[in-house]
């Protein structure tokens, strides 16, 4: 493949090369209407498949230039996966723009000119796909509506990006630097202060398999998110545990107040209240000392910089499009 290709997307897959092969077709209609030529790289995490076991030779492709197939040494997970391929990109690739998207159709090709027409118009910030409409079902949708509410409250900060964006060539390695995208690649790219915008975009339909994005999958990814910012949740969380603790604090006061007030009141039952707000004072500062530590604690862990420490995860690089 060409170092120096002015294009290049990268798409991680696991263990779903039908998409992959109609994916790469949507690819280059799309290219080859705008008139651009551009590279792709597939991050391969951990399929069971191997890519020399799929049929690249079968391909017709004009504006794609060559596909190169990253595995890696075992399931990762989306987005670790599109870390390491951030930073492959980074450390071999000089391109001016790095077209970040997955492989299962739900990032529709059609937007990916728009997306690199964005990040060229500034070259200093990221362009995200937002996504306007989704796929899946009530309940998704549902539980995706209180993880954004969630992340709203407790970070500060709106999320309704995912991995679908195109970064200018100028910021690839700045965001191969960035720890945070190890965990979460948008929260990461908020995190850095890294300055991004967006465009509206619907949801694809996949076209094969099922989903990897359940419920299950879902709280997960919402939970990465969060670690991304941890200290100001924390801090957040903190704030509301002392508040609920004064809340308690003031209701006890008031307990008490009436005990002695009133000329006729319930023994039993007002030192039973007493008990239990006591109790629940104690738990709630408890909890705000227990938040306090974890979060100065993090800080001495060592984290994962994806452009430093990428090379461990990958088994091995092939060029499986145009084939010698």
């Amino acid at each position: 493949m060409s170092k120096d290709t002015e294009i290049t997307i990268l798409t991680p897959t696991y263990d779903d090369w039908e998409s992959v092969f109609v994916l790469l077709g949507q690819l280059d209609e799309v290219l080859t209407a705008d008139g651009l030529k551009a590279d792709v790289i597939i991050i391969d995490d951990g399929s069971p498949d191997f890519a020399d076991t799929q049929d690249f030779g079968s391909l017709t492709l004009s504006a794609i230039q060559g596909v190169e197939v990253i595995t890696l040494t075992r399931n990762m997970g989306n987005q670790r996966a599109l870390a390491t391929g951030i930073a492959y990109v980074a450390e071999n690739k000089n391109c001016e723009t790095l077209v970040v998207m997955d492989s299962d159709l739900e990032d529709q090709p059609k937007y990916v000119p728009e997306l690199i027409a964005g990040a060229k118009k500034k070259g200093n910030e990221v362009i995200f796909a937002e996504r306007t409409r989704r796929s899946e079902g009530p309940a998704f949708k549902a539980f995706y509506k209180i993880y954004k509410f969630l992340y709203k409250m407790l970070t500060g900060m709106p999320i309704s990006i995912g991995n679908f964006s195109a970064i200018p060539g100028r910021l690839i390695k700045r965001i191969a630097n960035v720890s945070e995208i190890w965990s979460h690649f948008p929260a990461g790219i908020m995190r850095a202060r890294i300055p991004f915008r967006s465009i509206r975009a619907e949801r694809g339909q996949r076209l094969h398999g099922e989903s990897k994005m359940n419920l299950v999958a879902l709280v997960v990814h919402g939970l990465n998110g969060f670690s991304v910012h941890a200290d100001v949740v924390g801090v957040r969380m903190m704030i509301a545990i002392f508040g609920v603790g004064a809340a308690i604090l003031l209701a006890l006061f008031i307990t008490i107040t009436k005990r002695y007030v009133i000329e006729v009141f319930l023994l039993g039952w007002t030192s039973m209240v007493i008990i239990i707000l006591s109790i629940a004072v104690f738990q709630a500062f408890l909890a705000a000392i227990f938040m306090a530590f974890v979060i100065v604690s993090s800080r001495n862990q060592r984290v994962v910089i994806p452009a430093i420490d990428f090379n461990k995860y990958i088994l091995e690089t092939s060029r499986v499009y145009p084939q010698p």
